[in-house]
């Protein structure tokens, strides 16, 4: 079931650096973004369902969640587990795809790996620096609700209709953290002078 996704399906046993180009043929993203989704495929007793490295285009996204999906019916979830496992990856490579810097597209990653009793979704891309500590202080703000705090501000945002079409609000993330465990981590890593790879991980319940 182990799947290593970077433009196709490859083994897991190729998960290694030696899938990267030339470190001069590369951006200082995807650099960053190749090592960020080979780390989060180490760690014992949890299964690898995908690794993608690389631009998020449409057809990639609807393969991925195509990928969660199928596992999760193998593996006999509930359905609920499997509408949130599909909604929260989706919201999850959303996001990624709008908060992108735009030179730095090739530097999405994405990694769902199975336990027994969750599934973690972490995903990460290159941004400016200003960008990254605005959603890092709204999941820290997140992580300070319980589940009513959460779910009443979502619906005040979902009927509010001067939120902005381009996740302004917050909307998402505040799907997702409707949907999974809490606390939903974060973690900045310095590019250069104006951006930093950023990458959130999120946690499903499996019961």
């Amino acid at each position: 079931m182990d799947r290593l996704v970077d433009g196709s399906h490859w083994p897991i046993e190729r998960i290694t650096m030696e899938n990267a180009l030339p470190q001069h043929e590369t951006s200082a993203g995807r650099r960053w973004s190749v090592q960020a989704r080979d780390r989060h495929c180490l760690g014992e007793g949890r299964v690898i369902v995908f690794a993608h490295q690389g631009p998020m285009e449409q057809q990639t996204m609807t393969d991925l969640v195509t990928i969660a999906e199928r596992f999760s019916l193998e593996q006999g979830d509930a359905l609920a587990t499997r509408k949130r496992l599909v909604g929260v990856l989706i919201e999850g490579l959303e996001n990624a795809v709008r908060h992108v810097d735009e030179q730095e597209r090739d530097s999405i990653f994405a990694v769902l790996t199975s336990r027994d009793d969750r599934y973690s979704i972490t995903v990460g891309n290159a941004m400016p620096v200003a960008t990254a500590v605005v959603l890092a202080d709204r999941l820290s703000i997140l992580n300070d609700m319980d589940d009513a705090d959460v779910k009443e501000h979502y619906l005040k945002l979902l009927s509010n209709n001067a939120r902005s079409s381009n996740g302004g609000a917050g909307l998402g993330l505040l799907s997702m953290a409707r949907k999974s465990l809490r606390p939903i981590s974060c973690r900045t890593d310095r590019l250069g002078h104006t951006s930093v790879g950023f990458c959130i991980e999120i946690a499903i319940a499996r019961s």
